[in-house]
């Protein structure tokens, strides 16, 4: 099912059939997609020991909330792809490092088995580097990882992907606001 006059956000994939038990950065039981339903999502996959391309993509998608406040309808998801270090509390701490307005950016975290099933089933990939440890025992390591953001309709279905870190924010406001005007 294509979308009349804006064949550039086709339907690509649905999540219908799906559901992930993940939590937030306000610890807060969340199932992705469904608890969302009904709003517009820009998901964007980060973590919080990033040191390049995660910032970038967390700076864009703060543009973008910013252009789009006045839209009831629309929110941010931030996927961390690190459950073993990204607790909600780290992600609460990232967010408040961001100057996110939180109030519809959700941060999202879990089990690993969720968290990396939706990560196959939005096409991300990642690989982490070989663990170092601190003197004092604490673990160092990075994760090379797909750098992408993710449009999601209201319905729960993708309609368009964009590179992350160097988003486009232009267009993304304006396929946003192309999905809204759909909405009514």
């Amino acid at each position: 099912m294509a979308v009349t006059g804006c064949d550039d956000l086709g339907i690509e994939k649905s999540l219908d059939d799906v559901r992930y038990h993940l939590v937030d950065q306000d610890s807060s039981a969340v199932d992705f997609p469904e608890n969302y339903n009904g709003k517009i999502m820009l998901v964007g996959y980060v973590y919080t020991h990033c040191p390049d391309i995660c910032p970038l993509i967390t700076y864009n998608m703060r543009d973008i909330q910013r252009a789009l406040s006045d839209e009831d309808e629309f929110m941010l998801v931030s996927v961390s792809f690190d459950p073993e270090r990204d607790s909600p509390e780290i992600l609460y701490d990232y967010a408040q490092n961001y100057n996110v307005d939180q109030s519809n950016w959700r941060f999202l975290t879990g089990d690993k088995e969720p968290v990396f099933s939706l990560l196959e089933t939005l096409e991300i990939s990642t690989v982490k580097t070989p663990t170092r440890f601190r003197e004092d025992g604490t673990p160092v390591y990075y994760i090379d990882h797909t750098d992408r953001v993710t449009l999601i309709d209201d319905r729960g279905n993708i309609r368009k992907t964009y590179n992350g870190s160097g988003l486009d924010t232009d267009e993304v406001i304006a396929d946003i606001k192309k999905l809204l005007q759909e909405r009514t």
